[in-house]
């Protein structure tokens, strides 16, 4: 937990040394209040099947489960967060590098936050899959499950319960599967819907780049309810 933090609601946990790795990608965020601003920006995470991956699973999981509301405390406090505002609209990547009828590729998102007379530096927002499923069509998912705020990984093909799935998203907190379209894939799962929807924006992804509005949702009811 920082010192200059006056909030002192945001943990020091593996979560936020995941995703400190920045790479500033010409986004812009912001809700309209004066004195508070971000700036959004996305860092990609490999796909290969390396160990440094294998880590990234495992812990970034782990981080989630364990603190699932901690981590979203200062998020939904601040007003760029709020339903209000409709999330955080951030640059994740080009169309270009994403290959239609492609694997998921994920993003990790960051901002830095300006709060009166303090700077936040690398607040980790989440995580987001993409998939490029046509020409000009994106669709973005929500990492965080529906079920209980785990972080889902795309894995192209694995075995839960003794049943055998192909491409999949996975949430190893209660081994469920969500098909590559985010519907409940899995008998038995206790989410209560698929995963959540990201806006893509439409402008821009003719223009050539892909943003997306980040927002996040309540874990654990049927509903896509946006926190606020």
């Amino acid at each position: 937990m920082s010192e200059n933090d006056p909030d002192g609601d945001i943990p020091d946990i593996p979560m936020a040394e995941i995703l400190r790795t920045r790479e500033s990608c010409g986004g812009t965020g912001g809700d309209g209040h004066q004195g508070k601003q971000a700036t959004p920006r996305s860092v990609p995470v490999s796909q290969d099947d390396s160990p440094r991956r294998e880590f990234f699973s495992i812990a970034l999981g782990t981080a989630i489960v364990a603190v699932p509301a901690a981590v979203g405390l200062r998020v939904v406090a601040s007003p760029l967060f709020t339903g209000k505002s409709g999330g955080v609209l951030a640059r994740l990547t080009t169309l270009d590098s994403l290959e239609v009828g492609g694997a998921p590729q994920a993003f990790k998102v960051i901002a830095d936050k300006v709060d009166a007379w303090t700077t936040y530096k690398d607040l980790p927002l989440g995580l987001v899959y993409l998939q490029r499923v046509g020409d000009k069509d994106v669709v973005a998912f929500s990492a965080s499950c529906p079920h209980a705020g785990c972080a889902v990984e795309y894995r192209r093909k694995g075995e839960i319960k003794g049943v055998q799935f192909e491409e999949h998203y996975y949430c190893p907190c209660h081994e469920s599967a969500f098909a590559l379209g985010g519907e409940i894939a899995s008998a038995g799962s206790p989410a209560k819907r698929g995963l959540d929807t990201l806006e893509v924006d439409k402008e821009k992804m003719a223009g050539g780049e892909v943003w997306v509005r980040f927002r996040k949702f309540k874990a654990g009811i049927r509903e896509k309810k946006p926190l606020s």
